[in-house]
């Protein structure tokens, strides 16, 4: 029984199970799995399923990935109405890496996420010591 994703990692297309390359855009399977995990979860936070995204947005929440703060508030943008997932996105900004980014991600969410409870939740951890 294969192991691989019903969708493709790299371009989030429907994908057999079985295939070694994806149809759509190409991507080799082998290679995708050779990634860093860092990078797998980073790209994660664009896939179509929200619990797939949440799942990356905990993980990321919980471990130093570069770049993450940035992505973590594009992702929370690009679904405005998943106000769950823009509260997690809030409470992953609280967690390690680097200050400063952090801090400008809970600004940006405070300055421009259409949800009241998310902008909130932002400007209370931006406060936060």
């Amino acid at each position: 029984m294969s192991t691989r994703p019903g969708f493709c990692p790299a371009c989030f297309a429907p994908l057999d199970q079985s295939a070694e390359r994806c149809p759509v855009c190409g991507a080799r399977m082998a290679d995708l799995s050779a990634r860093d995990y860092g990078e797998k979860l980073l790209h994660a936070l664009e896939h179509p399923l929200a619990d797939v995204r949440l799942r990356a947005i905990l993980a990321l929440g919980r471990c130093s990935v570069a770049g993450a703060a940035d992505a973590l508030v594009a992702c929370a943008l690009c679904h405005p109405v998943d106000v769950v997932e823009g509260l997690e996105v809030v409470r992953s900004l609280r967690g390690p890496g680097p200050d400063g980014a952090r801090r400008r991600a809970l600004a940006r969410l405070v300055r421009e996420h259409p949800a009241h409870a998310v902008r909130e939740a932002a400007r209370r951890a931006a406060e936060a010591p």
